[in-house]
């Protein structure tokens, strides 16, 4: 399984986790379908992984693949903390052009986190910054939803999402120029900082059984600005990013 693929999925589980839910804990694995890396017109399979747990009258932590949150603040409505975040590699992608490109290697990134629960309002901000010296950028993402009870069974959360990311993370992964171009014949191509993307997601929780539920969601991004028009994207990928899932989640109090 090629890690680059994974990414796009433990981000979307990230979206689809970021609700504190009305239990202690939560444990989930599953399987779905993402590009194959960020602007990729191939899909592949890819794992879904989930665990979170809630303590201390609001507190908790969420390790959502590569992502992992800890609120600091006793609060639960509001939450407040480090994140940490591991961003796979592109490297051995299904496009020869794109693979042809120097690998990207994977970046350990840190930052801050803060989000607001009110009312099944949920308003969030993540911003990130690399700490490993593979782009050296940041990015900063927004995000609002709603968690809407349907049944006593059945939770529907649709949100949305807005990201920026910087120079040095837009030139890393969407530029092409001498020192990253391989053996690609893609165009040079200089991407700037800016808004990188918007989309939406759907997250459903079914949980007819006491501990056990099923989790499916479905998130699609658009690229926009200096990543859509880069011609990894252009040319060779798609800047509309579909990724879905299906999960079996264990709950318990």
């Amino acid at each position: 399984m090629k890690s680059s693929r994974i990414l796009v999925v433990c981000l979307t589980l990230l979206l689809a986790a970021s609700p504190v839910w009305a239990v202690d804990g939560m444990f989930g694995l599953g399987a779905g379908v993402a590009p194959d890396y960020e602007g990729s017109d191939d899909t592949k399979a890819v794992p879904l992984f989930l665990f979170s747990h809630n303590y201390d009258s609001g507190r908790f932590f969420k390790l959502n693949g590569p992502n992992l949150k800890v609120n600091l603040l006793a609060d639960k409505n509001y939450s407040l903390g480090p994140v940490l975040n591991y961003r796979f590699e592109r490297d051995s992608v299904d496009n020869n052009q794109v693979d042809r490109m120097d690998k990207v290697d994977a970046a350990f990134e840190a930052g801050i986190f803060g989000g607001i629960d009110v009312n099944n309002l949920l308003l969030g901000v993540e911003l990130l910054a690399d700490v490993s010296d593979a782009h050296d950028g940041m990015t900063a993402q927004a995000t609002a939803g709603y968690r809407w009870k349907v049944a006593p069974t059945l939770t529907l959360t649709p949100g949305v999402f807005m990201t920026y990311a910087s120079e040095d993370y837009m030139s890393t992964y969407f530029s092409v120029n001498s020192g990253n171009r391989g053996s690609s014949t893609l165009s040079n191509y200089s991407a700037d900082a800016g808004i990188k993307d918007v989309g939406l997601n759907l997250i459903g929780h079914y949980t007819p059984w006491e501990h056990w539920g099923v989790m499916g969601l479905m998130s699609y991004k658009s690229l926009l600005n200096d990543a859509k028009d880069s011609p990894i994207v252009d040319k060779e990928g798609d800047s509309n990013q579909l990724s879905f899932g299906l999960m079996g989640t264990y709950r318990w109090k």
